[in-house]
């Protein structure tokens, strides 16, 4: 029986033995071997006696999979694929695997928390009682407009974004949407350009892939489009917005306040003058987390890599079109 390497770039759970168990259940003989997280050089040293890769974080460019000897897919643990070269891969005959249907609810379930937050001014009236404060009108928050009849604009209408369409019309919201790949909507969502969306919205939230297009999308040009009392959501990726120009809007009271859950660098300086900002309102890279969702991704994205030691291809390929399949 042929045997077969895995090696796992970064994970942040130590055990791996939802995947070890898919391994074991295909009646192949797989070895899973971690590289150590972080460390480029341990990366190098292992990945050319790959089979197959299975990536979190780490950064997989063209040095490491031109090194890549054996490998038959690289499978990531998520949706978006912005840390592999995927024109790399894609030259050395290598298809990258993703998990397509990951953390739609949790995601989703986060931005519609985050709305509401920002809406109902909860973490300020938080700090308000731990201060000291009661009463439902403090001088320092203006009151909230009622939610129902307000607008929300979505950026990116994938799956992650039609599951906040929907539940975001359950709560009574009107929404538009922005994504230039797509040519159709839910019956309740109303697509338009981008400038449009950022000139109507109450709320606009981000729910894009990171590529060179949408890299620094929301910049000081977009902040200047929208209203004064209009908030951000990033449920994408930090660097889809410009973290300067979002400092300097926050800061002027430019826009209302912003929620996200991303940021450019990952993260961040404790002294990032960011985390300073009381109109922020921050979690770390945890929207898509749930016992269910990791369960899920664990499996699937093992689940891939058997696909393809299997000589079949996973189901789902981010890079097929650069490939001759």
């Amino acid at each position: 029986m042929t045997s077969f390497r895995v090696v796992l770039t970064d994970f942040t759970d130590p055990h791996q033995h939802i995947e070890t168990d898919v391994f074991n259940r295909s009646g192949l003989d797989i070895t899973l071997v971690r590289a150590e997280p972080g460390t480029d050089r341990d990366l190098a040293i292992l990945a050319p006696l790959a089979d197959a890769l299975l990536v979190q974080f780490a950064q997989v460019r063209k040095d490491v999979i031109d090194s890549l000897q054996n490998c038959k897919v690289i499978s990531r643990y998520g949706i978006g694929v912005d840390m592999i070269d995927l024109e790399a891969a894609a030259a050395r005959g290598i298809p990258v695997a993703n998990v397509p249907d990951f953390c739609i609810d949790e995601v989703s379930t986060q931005t519609i928390g985050f709305l509401i937050d920002l809406n109902r001014h909860t973490y300020e009236l938080d700090s308000y009682v731990r201060t000291g404060g009661w009463g439902h009108r403090p001088v320092s928050v203006v009151a909230p407009r009622r939610l129902a009849g307000q607008v929300l604009g979505i950026v990116g209408l994938g799956a992650i974004g039609r599951e906040v369409a929907r539940k975001a019309t359950a709560l009574g919201l009107s929404v538009l949407a922005h994504d230039p790949y797509v040519e159709s909507a839910p019956a309740d969502v109303t697509l338009v350009d981008l400038d449009t969306l950022l000139q109507q919205s109450d709320y606009v939230t981000l729910h894009c892939p990171l590529v060179p297009q949408t890299r620094g999308l929301i910049n000081a040009a977009a902040f200047a489009q929208m209203k004064p009392t209009a908030y951000l959501l990033n449920l994408s990726r930090g660097p889809v917005v410009d973290q300067d120009a979002l400092l300097a809007v926050l800061t002027d009271g430019s826009i209302a306040g912003a929620a996200v859950d991303v940021l450019t660098t990952e993260p961040p300086a404790v002294d990032d003058p960011l985390l300073s900002l009381p109109n922020l309102l921050v979690t770390p890279h945890s929207s898509s987390w749930s016992a269910e969702s990791s369960d899920q991704l664990r499996h699937d994205a093992a689940a891939n890599i058997v696909e393809a030691l299997s000589g079949r291809l996973p189901r789902s390929i981010v890079n097929r079109s650069l490939l001759r399949l």
